[in-house]
């Protein structure tokens, strides 16, 4: 095991036990840690494997209760939204996809502090649109989470629905950018053996995380998300700033 693949481990490691248990906000853990040692194109694409790996988590723990009209709207949505992320992700720089990682989790969280969550509003239209923008963010930088956490806010959803939901719509959204980065010729030697060490570590992570998912109530559940993208915005936007120095 090199340094990159040991990072990669570790990184994801502590990823899949936060996605395990808020849903989101692995990656974005895992993202800025690894691209202080590997490129943030390559930390990308790593990511964009390893979060499908962290989904399967997800589902095989709490399918039974996805949300499955919501689920489909997302998914279309998200099919348009992943080849626009694609162009993204191979013309942008990696300091400035850094500043648009960390600005961006900032844009959700003022918006999640503003909407209440207890208004439990479902809309295909406002699901599809959140699903269209979490396949443009997957695709150019990893982060596929945001757009439809907010919309599991705004429906005021309970944790292991939120879990299960995000948990299926990633996995077939993950899966379509895969295929369009390998299809484009993206994938390294360095991609494949970092994703080889991270696989593992996202399901480990992913499984400590449930003895204490199952049991997450809504309150606390509002209040950790926040916190978690709080630190990983910071964390880009950082390692963005420094970049450009």
């Amino acid at each position: 095991m090199g340094v990159a693949e040991g990072l990669v481990f570790v990184a994801w490691l502590i990823g899949g036990f936060i996605s395990g248990l808020v849903g989101v906000g692995g990656a974005m853990l895992a993202v800025p840690a690894a691209a202080f040692y590997l490129h943030m194109h390559e930390v990308i694409l790593i990511s964009c494997i390893l979060n499908v790996a962290m989904d399967v988590g997800l589902v095989l723990l709490h399918w039974r209760y996805c949300q499955a009209r919501a689920l489909w709207a997302m998914w279309l949505g998200a099919l348009p939204g992943s080849v626009l992320g694609l162009s993204v992700l191979i013309y942008i720089p990696d300091h400035i996809l850094r500043l648009i990682v960390g600005f961006s989790l900032l844009v959700f969280i003022y918006w999640q502090r503003i909407i209440p969550v207890t208004q439990h509003r479902e809309s295909s239209l406002v699901a599809a649109f959140a699903g269209f923008l979490s396949g443009v963010m997957g695709s150019a930088i990893s982060f596929d989470g945001p757009p439809v956490a907010a919309y599991c806010l705004y429906a005021g959803w309970k944790p292991r629905e939120v879990l299960g939901t995000l948990g299926v719509f990633f996995i077939l959204r993950g899966l379509f950018t895969v295929f369009l980065q390998w299809k484009a010729g993206l994938y390294t030697d360095l991609i494949y053996s970092c994703a080889a060490f991270g696989i593992p570590a996202c399901l480990i992570g992913t499984l400590l995380a449930f003895p204490l998912a199952k049991r997450m109530n809504v309150k606390t559940f509002s209040r950790l998300m926040p916190l978690i993208l709080t630190i990983a915005a910071i964390c880009c936007i950082v390692d963005g700033l420094v970049a450009c120095l």
